[in-house]
């Protein structure tokens, strides 16, 4: 299968076209900017997708591809309307639809790489795909919108379209301003990671390497529909810093200061991608181990 990876240069994206490439999968990569390390049999397109010059190279390198995967989003995940909200609508939502407008023939398949935000706030634990979606931040409002809009084009041009609701993403070569990086670095540094609150607060931290197999499995099961992507079971945020010490010298604790603002618990069935795509998630401990090995 020959695939248009749209956000291929990223931190999840770097992941996502080595599992393709492992895959035996042809990828095209378009992004901004170009990888730092381009992968063998890897061809990388710069171009930005949200300017009509950047959709047309775009769309020309689709012509060679049966799958387009999505994974371009806004970086920060704002709660707030403000003036960057229309560009990140323009990427997460117009520019994948243009795209599909813009492909003839159509593709076989097209994933979306969505995110558990959309549900918002749980009514229930763990959190499956029938869980009624009210996300409450502009991010998760866009990716939604997607998910609807797309899943109608795709269905009218006979093209398989997956969702995959990832949980909060973690990995090597994630961005050092996330918790599960600044947790490494303190104890690399023989210092003790600092938990916010209590530490009983609940969350779902999914490799990033299960993600992109996600990826890859939708595209060659050719399925449809929404999938959630997670651990398949929640850890405390003082488990992370824990897990994360255990990695360092002897005798390493969290620490914990005040909170400012509260954090609703939250983790997320994966039962239905284990079913349909024959998903099944990295253990934390290895997970974090291979971060920790990675030197991010």
């Amino acid at each position: 299968m020959s695939c248009l990876v749209v956000g291929g240069s990223g931190f999840v994206g770097r992941h996502v076209v080595r599992r393709l490439l492992e895959a035996g999968h042809a990828v095209f990569n378009v992004d901004r900017v170009a990888p730092i390390r381009p992968l063998p049999d890897e061809t990388p397109v710069v171009a930005d997708v949200t300017r009509p010059e950047g959709l047309a190279s775009a769309a020309q390198a689709a012509r060679a591809t049966s799958a387009v995967v999505w994974l371009a989003a806004a970086i920060r995940q704002r709660r707030s309307i403000d003036a960057s909200t229309r560009a990140d609508l323009e990427l997460m939502v117009e520019a994948p639809l243009r795209l599909l407008d813009a492909l003839a023939p159509a593709p076989t398949a097209c994933v979306y790489l969505s995110s558990v935000q959309v549900y918002g706030r749980p009514e229930r634990l763990p959190v499956d795909e029938d869980h009624q979606a009210r996300p409450f931040t502009a991010y998760g409002v866009a990716k939604l919108c997607a998910e609807q809009m797309l899943g109608v084009a795709c269905e009218a041009r006979g093209v398989a379209f997956a969702a995959l609701r990832a949980a909060f993403i973690y990995g090597p070569g994630q961005h050092a301003g996330n918790v599960i990086p600044r947790f490494l670095e303190h104890v690399r540094r023989g210092q003790p990671p600092v938990v916010h609150g209590p530490g009983a607060d609940v969350r779902d931290d999914v490799f990033v390497g299960d993600v992109a197999r996600a990826v890859g499995l939708a595209l060659e099961r050719g399925v449809s529909g929404v999938f959630n992507i997670g651990s398949g079971r929640p850890h405390s945020l003082r488990d992370v810093a824990l897990a994360a010490c255990r990695l360092g010298a002897a005798g390493l604790e969290p620490v914990h200061e005040p909170r400012d603002s509260g954090w609703v618990d939250r983790w997320y069935s994966i039962d239905r991608a284990r079913r349909q795509l024959g998903f099944e998630p990295t253990a934390f401990a290895d997970g974090l181990g291979q971060q920790w090995q990675a030197g991010a």
